[in-house]
């Protein structure tokens, strides 16, 4: 089945190795048409051959395996549906190393399919039911940023839906202006970061002078089902600076409140934010790799703002969690029921567990989830903050969706590793997101 007009193709398989060149051949026709060059198809076409090949003698009999393959504006993603009473995955774990001499080595090729593609994820979508999936990035060129300071004519108004070329020269302004822990990568590669927002990946406003010259920027994108997550306001005329971040967050408040969205939060809004507009969700302690290259230790703050009333939630956290959440419920006066949850009887667990990784090598900054859990989950975990520390990267984050009972459970293995709760993003996630610092010296 061919959907024309989102670019998605949907293949239903039998679990049967007879039809792998099929699947790599169907991925590899449909990379062309999603803008992949060579190098990139080739990376993908390798990851959905090994994926197949392993659900094939892993996943379920009883139906077959539904392959999607699909363009995302800046990426192409190949998603493997499929039933499992158990998996086991841990070879894609950022940290695994694999014995090759189990099962015939197969587990190798889930490692080199993790290493080759730019995302891997897992989404469990019912009791034995699984998403696996793989993203490619399209290539962009990198852009020059620019330091000079515009110098604006007024009266400045705001662009609701701002052309690539006005995107790709806002973007490189702030990239000039503002430290890369504070604004989004894609701004070093402005056409990406036009096509994201072509894409719906992003939103965007502009702030444009009399002569059509970018005043600022603000962007934003979905999180979770109901929370939208802002970054900026960025401003490029100092004489202007108040205006303009008004005009901005103005405009931008007003956009969001039209969805359905709930609240909106930043985990790194710029000190242009206005005063007084948004409430203060903690901070977190980050490295500003623009001062050394160690990075000197920054207090970065977190704001959120309430688009309509929160009529309340329930979330599940071990018990060591409880006092810091209720303080913070209490302080950020959120109406939640904080129900207990127990760590699972290491005799129901796999004995494997899967995170995700996300390396963010610019910002030197690592953000870990948790996607299965394990009775290896605290080494597993352990082996991570080594790997990731050994890359250089010195700020190491974790997230964990209160919504589900196993992850609020994890708080023993977290403290353990020398992760400590620092800030509550409300619904942020399926329920609210609970992000933990490691500490370093730790684990």
């Amino acid at each position: 089945m061919v959907s024309n007009s989102s670019q998605r193709i949907v293949l239903e398989l039998p679990p049967d190795t007879a039809f792998l060149p099929a699947t790599v051949a169907a991925t590899e026709n449909a990379c062309k048409v999603f803008g992949l060059d060579g190098g990139k198809t080739l990376r993908l076409a390798l990851a959905v051959e090994e994926f197949f090949a392993y659900l094939c003698r892993h996943a379920g009999r009883e139906e077959p395996i539904r392959l999607t393959l699909s363009q995302g504006g800046t990426f192409a993603r190949a998603d493997f549906r499929f039933r499992a009473g158990e998996v086991n995955l841990r070879a894609l774990n950022f940290a695994a190393s694999v014995d090759l001499e189990e099962e015939g080595g197969a587990e190798l090729g889930l490692l080199v399919a993790a290493r080759t593609t730019d995302r891997c994820d897992l989404e469990r979508s019912g009791p034995d039911v699984f998403h696996l999936r793989a993203e490619v990035d399209r290539s962009y060129p990198k852009g020059e940023p620019i330091t000079a300071a515009q110098q604006l004519a007024p009266p400045l108004r705001l662009d609701h839906a701002p052309a690539s070329g006005a995107l790709q020269h806002a973007a490189l302004l702030a990239a000039g202006r503002y430290p890369t822990r504070l604004r989004p990568n894609s701004f070093s590669q402005p056409a990406r970061f036009a096509d994201m927002v072509a894409a719906g990946q992003y939103h965007a406003l502009l702030a444009l002078d009399a002569a059509d010259r970018p005043a600022g920027l603000l962007c934003w994108r979905d999180s979770g089902r109901r929370a939208v997550v802002f970054s900026g306001p960025y401003v490029f005329d100092p004489a202007h600076a108040a205006e303009t971040a008004r005009l901005l967050t103005e405009g931008f408040l007003s956009r969001v409140a039209r969805t359905e969205a709930l609240c909106a939060y930043s985990e790194r809004p710029t000190a242009d934010l206005p005063q007084g507009w948004f409430e203060s969700l903690g901070s977190l302690t980050l490295h500003c790799l623009e001062s050394s290259p160690e990075g000197e230790a920054v207090d970065q703050p977190a704001h959120f703002r309430h688009l309509r009333e929160d009529a309340g939630a329930a979330i599940w956290a071990h018990a060591d969690l409880h006092p810091f959440l209720r303080r913070e419920y209490d302080r950020l006066a959120f109406s939640r029921d904080v129900l207990a949850a127990a760590p699972t009887d290491p005799a129901r667990l796999p004995a494997y567990s899967l995170l995700a990784t996300s390396l963010d090598r610019a910002r030197g900054l690592a953000v870990l989830r948790p996607l299965l859990d394990g009775r290896d989950l605290q080494a597993n975990l352990a082996a991570h903050v080594a790997s990731i520390s050994e890359q250089g990267l010195r700020d190491i984050l974790l997230h964990l969706d209160l919504s589900e009972p196993w992850q609020g459970a994890l708080a023993p293995a977290l403290a353990a590793c020398g992760f400590e709760p620092r800030l509550v993003l409300p619904h942020a996630g399926k329920s609210d997101i609970l992000v933990c610092q490691h500490v370093s010296g730790h684990c």
